[in-house]
């Protein structure tokens, strides 16, 4: 029996018949040998008002070897469609994207690049969204020093920050809610290093602010670790504490009160409660004695306070509400947050307080090295 040749649905449409015509959906089927699926999707700012699009492939079971695609195009959809062209033979398919980079250039214009993604039916919103700080995508994506599979980098990176802190990297739906809600938006920020294998290779750079207005930050060490808390907390993060103490991060809440004088706000009042547990002392350390373990808490509430307010004061100092914060007292206090005015949060006061807790520690009762007590 003759075995039909493997295809693959990629537009379905439904059967039309108007005026006797009829379109299939056979009619969308392309042969599974010729298929490219796009794994990464570089944007980078072009000339003239255009963009450049790169694309970079992955490897399959056929053992061909990725694709590196790059080309520049006075629209979205017609650079699409020039890599298209430039991957000869076969035939890409965007719907398999799983990570989208924003060079420098392009992030000042994320949400023209954002309405594009949403409006191209091969590319979806659930994307990750990364931004390159100091770069162009085409470099990373498509460039001599690509790593071997962009995709796989980025997918790592990206648990990496969740795990670590201080955020994974956003959806393209993610932001864009954030950038029409709040007018900024934030999502994983990555930088460029020379690999093992000599290759490029992205490695996490913070956080990056995306705003409406065109401005791009970046929030680094506090400040972005900060931020995190205010949106899936700090992951797994190590944090090293006084007397050689580490711990590792087990969770963080933020709890945000407004203080109102009349009609107008006050300040703002937000609580941060986090958690960890010690996972290494020295040798000889006595976390029972007097004070030893309340000691280590207070210098980790103090550490998550810090955060949170190096985090509040670039939100204030940049004028960009990234934290959602109006948004939340417009949703709780609708009535009164019409009073917060056309410079919040550049005029937010706000006081931060902060309870830290020490879950357990992983120790032994005595070092099996040595003799010691742990």
């Amino acid at each position: 029996m003759r075995h039909a040749k493997a295809a693959v649905l990629l537009l379905a449409a439904p059967l039309l018949a108007l005026g006797g015509c009829t379109l299939s959906i056979y009619n969308n089927l392309r042969e599974m040998e010729s298929l490219e699926v796009v794994q990464a999707l570089g944007i980078d700012a072009g000339e003239d008002g255009g963009v450049r699009l790169s694309a970079a492939t992955g490897s399959d079971a056929s053992g061909r070897e990725p694709l590196r695609l790059s080309c520049e195009g006075s629209s979205f959809e017609g650079a699409m469609r020039e890599l298209e062209a430039l991957s000869g033979a076969g035939s890409l398919l965007f719907s398999g994207t799983g990570a989208i980079v924003l060079g420098e250039s392009a992030a000042a214009q994320s949400g023209r690049w954002l309405d594009a993604v949403a409006r191209s039916d091969q590319l979806r919103l659930d994307t990750e969204l990364f931004v390159l700080r100091g770069g162009e995508a085409a470099g990373l994506i498509a460039g001599p020093d690509a790593p071997e599979d962009v995709f796989a980098a980025l997918n790592a990176l990206s648990r990496r920050m969740s795990e670590d802190g201080p955020a994974s990297a956003a959806t393209c739906t993610a932001v864009s809610r954030q950038l029409i809600e709040q007018g900024a938006a934030l999502t994983a920020a990555v930088e460029l290093e020379e690999g093992a294998d000599g290759k490029l290779t992205p490695v996490p750079a913070g956080l990056a602010v995306l705003s409406s207005g065109g401005r791009t930050l970046y929030l680094t060490d506090g400040a972005a670790s900060g931020a995190g808390l205010f949106l899936d907390g700090p992951g797994t993060a190590v944090l090293e504490l006084g007397g050689g103490v580490t711990a590792e991060l087990a969770g963080a809440e933020i709890e945000l009160e407004p203080v109102w004088d009349g009609e107008g706000l006050a300040r703002l009042c937000l609580s941060v409660s986090i958690s960890a547990s010690v996972i290494e002392a020295p040798p000889g350390t006595n976390l029972a004695a007097p004070g030893a373990w309340e000691a280590l808490e207070l210098e980790l509430a103090e550490t998550a306070r810090a955060w949170t307010v190096s985090a509040l004061e670039a939100s204030r100092e940049s004028g960009l509400d990234f934290l959602g914060l109006g948004r939340e007292l417009e949703r709780r206090f609708p009535r009164r947050a019409a009073s917060l005015g056309r410079d919040w949060p550049g005029s937010m006061e706000f006081s931060v307080t902060a309870e830290g807790r020490l879950l357990n520690a992983r120790e032994f009762a005595v070092s099996p090295y040595g003799g010691e007590d742990a």
